[in-house]
């Protein structure tokens, strides 16, 4: 019985990282060093594809993947005090210096039930109209025969302070983390992080290549205890309430649609029910004018939002809205270029919101003042700007040129910078970056600049996949003398 062949089943794996290590101090105007980084950040992924096998003549039968990938962040520079709560004067809550965070890692099953369900179980990512959004959870996807397919999923929100989780994708407006061994009364308005339940539904298009539509909602709730108290009173315990409750309800369409001898078109809308108002609308349309040129517009709307336990809702957000032009030419294989324009348009309050919405509202700090309770005559505020690039190859070799400029009432920025890289024998990689910029802060009058960078790097590659640089950066200019950077990269892949 121990010499009986038994089956053997092959699948593909794939392994791959990234690492990244940075040198350098931030130091204030005066010379002092306020923070020595030393940082280290590394990623490990691994892959394995067809876990069951399935036969060579039926490249549609059902298939099992298994994918992940976890990421370390550390910053050996940083004082330990920092992440220390018994040193008050010194912790910087929820930091932490050797960060560990699983960024996905997930089965993922396709064209089950005869080709109609394919689903997800364990860490993973969203992407839609809603935003990068990721969960603990499963996902399952129904394709039905009217080119329509419907998904429906549910979990836990990845949130910091919990296991092997970041706070990257949780909505804005609360500090969360872990908070063990801190005193209640220190940093009240530090959260503790709990689980926080979601479901979402969505119907997308399925099958027709040149368009895709895909309408999403998703609702994300909050348990624990929540501060009601930003600071600590002195005398008593902080209040807090409990209980399940909303942090974010939103719903989200999305719609992609490219006729290839005429143009394309990208639009969708965000809106958030908890706020009842639209936090992101956007539009784009290419125009196919020549075989080598392509003309842009492009309408940008984002209000901001935040969790719905957050202070922040309280206050008034101030939509923008981004209007810009582009166009790209390719007059050659080997030369790019593209230009455009833009305008921001900023809404800003005119009038108080309320006779006693501030209790100084109608009040002056200094006698006879007449601008103390000045509010801007125009609801519109506008920001505008350019940009220029181009990009040149020749063999194994590339340079390229990039210049822009902002302008508006809070100040301006406008620079240029060249770049240039070139792979020698196939291995051997050098690169080089030299750029000029200027900028005048209008709301602190003597904090303008200029500043002159160049940036100095070769690497090596041990295979198509697999590289190795070094980088080393130096800034100059008056406000903060010379800064210098030394980067150390490695990025390698193995396929079997």
């Amino acid at each position: 019985m121990l010499l009986a062949p038994g089956g053997a089943r092959a699948a593909d794996g794939e392994i791959t990282s990234d690492t990244a290590a940075q040198f350098y101090d931030v130091r204030s105007p005066t010379g002092e060093t306020i923070l020595n980084q030393r940082r280290l950040t590394t990623s490990l992924g691994a892959a394995v594809y067809d876990l069951l096998g399935h036969p060579e003549d039926q490249p549609l039968a059902p298939e099992l993947n298994f994918r992940a990938r976890l990421r370390y962040d550390a910053n050996y520079g940083a004082p330990g005090s920092s992440s220390d709560p018994s040193q008050p004067s010194y912790v910087v809550p929820g930091y932490n210096p050797e960060q560990v965070d699983l960024m996905y890692a997930y089965i993922e099953g396709r064209r089950y039930l005869k080709g109609k369900l394919n689903f997800k179980l364990g860490r993973q990512y969203q992407t839609d109209a809603l935003g990068w959004w990721s969960f603990d959870g499963a996902e399952a996807k129904i394709v039905t025969p009217f080119f329509v397919a419907v998904e429906a999923y549910g979990g836990l929100e990845q949130r910091a302070g919990l296991p092997l989780s970041t706070g990257r994708f949780s909505a804005d407006g609360i500090w969360r983390g872990d908070r063990s061994n801190y005193d209640p009364a220190l940093y009240p308005s530090f959260q503790q992080a709990s689980i926080a339940p979601a479901f979402g539904a969505a119907i997308e298009t399925a099958g027709p290549t040149w368009i895709h539509g895909r309408l999403t909602y998703r609702r994300v709730y909050n348990e624990g205890g929540s501060t009601l108290s930003e600071f600590a009173s002195g005398l008593y315990a902080p209040v807090t309430y409990n209980g399940a409750r909303i942090s974010s309800e939103r719903l989200g369409y999305a719609l992609d649609a490219n006729l290839s001898k005429y143009g394309a078109f990208k639009g969708g809308f965000a809106y958030d029910f908890y706020n009842a108002r639209m936090t992101s609308i956007y539009a784009s349309l290419d125009w196919f004018a020549a075989q080598k040129v392509t003309a842009s517009i492009d309408y940008d709307y984002y209000a901001p939002t935040f969790d719905a336990d957050s202070i922040w809702n309280f206050f008034l957000g101030e939509p923008m809205s981004d209007i810009g032009a582009r166009v790209n030419v390719t007059p050659t294989d080997k030369l790019s270029i593209s230009a455009g324009g833009h305008t921001r348009i900023t809404t800003v309050e005119t009038t108080p919101a309320s006779a006693d919405s501030s209790p100084n509202i109608n009040t002056c700090g200094a006698k006879n003042a007449t601008n103390c309770n000045d509010f801007p005559s125009n609801g519109q505020q506008f920001d505008g700007g350019g940009n220029l690039s181009a990009r040149y190859k020749w063999g194994e070799g590339v340079i390229g040129l990039r210049g822009s400029g902002n302008f508006g009432p809070e100040g301006d920025r406008v620079g240029a910078d060249v770049n240039a890289q070139r792979i020698i024998e196939t291995r051997f990689v050098v690169h080089a970056r030299v750029g000029v910029w200027q900028w005048d802060d209008k709301l602190r009058p003597g904090r303008d600049a200029t500043d002159f960078t160049y940036v100095l790097g070769a690497g090596y590659r041990f295979a198509p996949r697999a590289q190795s640089m070094i980088e080393f950066q130096q800034d100059l200019n008056r406000l903060v003398g010379d800064r210098f950077r030394l980067m150390l990269s490695l990025t390698f892949a193995v396929t079997k």
